[in-house]
């Protein structure tokens, strides 16, 4: 299992601020039509959330794609810190697994498939901006308190009632 170094964070906040960059509206559209504007920002978030979930699984094919992703981001964001702006790199304080069960897992498995089946063009640059940040950031110890936790934590019972409805 990989941990998030500062380079993998980096890239996190990299693509979030992206994000919020490419989707601001402007002062006037968020303060007369504040929930259209916000909502725009959905298919980011539940990107995001995919991106967290592929980087929570430890085994099988997803979990090497997500840690594969999270050491590419780690290795290419170190060298950006160390080379780019002369700082120290580390690893970032955070959780080395977010522990999914097996029902957790097969409901994780659905979502990766409905988000890779989903073509949207539109949303389509906020889809892997949204994942990408979601493994930049997934582990962090300050995002996986507030975020993953409870993700993981959501998926588990769905998983749990859902092999429970099916047995």
């Amino acid at each position: 299992m990989i941990t998030p170094t500062l380079g993998g964070l980096l890239f996190g906040f990299a693509f979030l601020v992206w994000e919020l960059a490419d989707w601001f509206p402007g002062i006037k559209p968020l303060q007369t039509d504040l929930v259209r504007q916000l909502g725009r920002l959905l298919p980011f978030l539940l990107s995001w959330c995919v991106g967290a979930l592929t980087v929570m699984v430890v085994g099988g094919l997803v979990g090497w794609i997500g840690d594969t992703a999270l050491w590419g981001l780690n290795v290419f964001g170190d060298g950006l810190l160390v080379y780019g702006v002369g700082a120290q790199t580390g690893t970032a304080p955070g959780s080395t697994a977010a522990p999914l069960t097996q029902g957790g897992l097969l409901i994780t498995a659905l979502v990766l498939i409905g988000f890779l089946a989903r073509r949207k063009s539109g949303a389509r640059n906020s889809k892997w901006r949204g994942w990408g940040a979601g493994i930049g950031l997934g582990l962090s110890a300050g995002v996986a308190r507030y975020a993953a936790v409870p993700l993981a934590s959501g998926v588990n019972l769905a998983g749990a009632w859902l092999t429970a409805a099916v047995a």
